[in-house]
């Protein structure tokens, strides 16, 4: 902060120099136009300083320049026979105030609405940038999760629910991420919109948790693990009986995400003969994340630590 403050005094030194150097230029060039229209044109040299000084060196800077130039000028200006010289001083100065400042004014107002419309195009420009990378990795998602889930083998019905539930959840991800990557999707949200609608009734799932803000690039993966953990539930977990319930806590520790899905009171599962497409989404779809199940006697736990620093996407 100290080095920026410092860069920034330095900055304004050099525009304030700068706009001092225009306005010696304009005053050394009004004397020499004394040599050929003496007492004449007395602010000839003076309506340029000004507004070169209002591209160039801000607004603060040509204002400094606005006010020496109305002085020198003024004070080049004769005045009348019979006249009050003072007057016709203060009247000189303050009519090359008005006619300059109105210019000063328009320059810092056509200024400042370039640098917003520049930007506003830089800000564009790295929006687009991060839609074609998000729907490139969009594509990708989707094809590598009908692939997979294509190779698992399972029947024409069967498959066509299980592509259709996990491009949905893919849907659902994207409908909570804003426009910029860096906002990310709030995991709440996510939870609520792709766990609760498969609850078989709200009393049987809790969701509990601080505010949490998934990164943009692990906010598409998590909603295909939800998608995954809440399918499981309904068909073989706690919500496959009567009385089970699903508990969904979270905490942040640091940087790090601490996410625990815990079914109670439900049918006892036995361990899978060998892992199927849902497990291998759950376990691998969090580049950076730990994941692990453990098959207790009421239902399943699986915790999942997710670094919320960006280390997921590396």
């Amino acid at each position: 902060m100290q080095t920026q403050s410092t860069g920034n005094g330095a900055g304004a030194i050099r525009t304030y120099a700068l706009a001092l150097l225009i306005f010696a230029l304009a005053l050394v060039a009004r004397y020499g136009l004394d040599y050929v229209v003496p007492e004449r044109l007395p602010f000839i040299t003076f309506f340029p300083a000004v507004l070169i000084a209002a591209f160039f060196c801000g607004l603060g800077p040509s204002i400094l320049v606005l006010v020496l130039s109305a002085a020198a000028g003024a004070a080049w200006t004769p005045a009348p026979a019979g006249a009050s010289e003072v007057a016709f001083f203060v009247a000189s100065f303050l009519l090359f105030i008005g006619l300059s400042g109105v210019n000063v004014a328009l320059v810092h107002v056509l200024m400042t609405t370039h640098d917003k419309l520049r930007q506003r195009d830089h800000q564009l420009e790295v929006i687009n940038r991060e839609l074609k990378h998000r729907i490139k990795n969009l594509f990708s998602i989707a094809n590598s999760v009908c692939l997979q889930t294509i190779k698992s083998g399972a029947a024409t019905d069967v498959m066509s629910q299980s592509i259709s539930g996990r491009l949905m959840a893919i849907a659902a991800a994207q409908d909570l991420l804003t426009a910029t990557a860096a906002d990310g999707a709030d995991l709440h949200a996510l939870t609520a919109a792709l766990v609760t609608t498969l609850a078989p009734h709200p009393s049987r799932l809790e969701i509990d948790g601080p505010p949490t803000q998934l990164p943009a690039d692990a906010a598409t993966p998590f909603a295909l693990v939800l998608h995954e953990l809440a399918t499981n539930a309904l068909k073989y977990g706690a919500w496959s009986s009567d009385a089970g319930m699903v508990k969904v806590v979270w905490t942040k520790d640091s940087a790090l995400l601490l996410f625990v899905w815990r079914e109670h009171d439900g049918p006892a599962v036995a361990p899978p003969a060998r892992e199927g497409l849902g497990r291998t989404l759950i376990s691998k779809s969090l580049p950076g994340a730990t994941v692990t199940h453990d098959l207790k006697a009421d239902g399943l736990e699986c915790r999942i630590d997710l670094p919320l620093d960006g280390a997921a996407s590396a």
